[in-house]
């Protein structure tokens, strides 16, 4: 993928998340927050998809900072889209001026497909709130590693990432309770009810 390309399927990812969040109240989302949110959607869709190649995984490089996963594109994505008018930075971060534009992103590939994603990511959150969902990031086992060995690597977020092994390690357990069985859920249900489910377990400590 040559580098306009690239910028602009991560200019349409980071338009997403600005815009979706606005959806659930939020009035600005910071860059910090921005690169959380697509690293946890990055990862998700290798845990619901381990048997596809995961979209997100050719376009991001996310490494290891003290505010979380970043990849150093995403400051040039939100650059891209403020100079186009979509979004304004403020006080608080960056803020969605155009809603729904997605119509300027439409022609670059597995655009459609990043941003369903992008949707039910940011569902979760509104339902957890967002101080949850980044301790969830912050107790990655892929993250911890990472940043424990002082790696400058990139954070693997394709099916041999730590924190997707450690998501099928209740996989088995939760769905054997899911009443009229997985095939009758769809996806963002199911992860409503897996985030739920994982939880509960580290409250509890297991």
């Amino acid at each position: 993928m040559d580098n306009y390309t690239s910028i602009m399927s991560k200019s349409g990812d980071v338009y997403a998340v600005i815009n979706e969040v606005h959806k659930i109240a939020w009035n600005a989302v910071k860059e910090s927050s921005i690169n959380r949110i697509l690293y946890m959607t990055a990862v998700m869709y290798s845990f619901i998809e381990p048997h596809k190649q995961n979209v997100f995984k050719g376009d991001y490089n996310f490494i290891v900072t003290l505010s979380g996963p970043e990849d150093a594109d995403i400051e040039n994505a939100l650059i891209n889209l403020e100079s186009n008018y979509l979004i304004e930075r403020g006080e608080n971060g960056f803020s969605v001026l155009v809603e729904d534009a997605y119509e300027s992103f439409d022609d670059i590939p597995l655009s459609k497909i990043k941003r369903t994603w992008i949707e039910d990511i940011i569902y979760i959150i509104g339902i957890y709130g967002e101080d949850k969902i980044y301790d969830f990031i912050f107790r990655d086992p892929q993250y911890n590693t990472t940043f424990k060995s002082n790696s400058v690597s990139s954070l693997d977020i394709g099916k041999d990432n730590e924190t997707v092994k450690f998501l099928f390690g209740f996989k088995a357990a939760f769905e054997e309770n899911l009443e009229g069985g997985l095939e009758t859920i769809e996806i963002r249900k199911y992860l409503e009810m897996y985030f739920e489910y994982i939880f509960g377990k580290i409250l509890r400590g297991e």
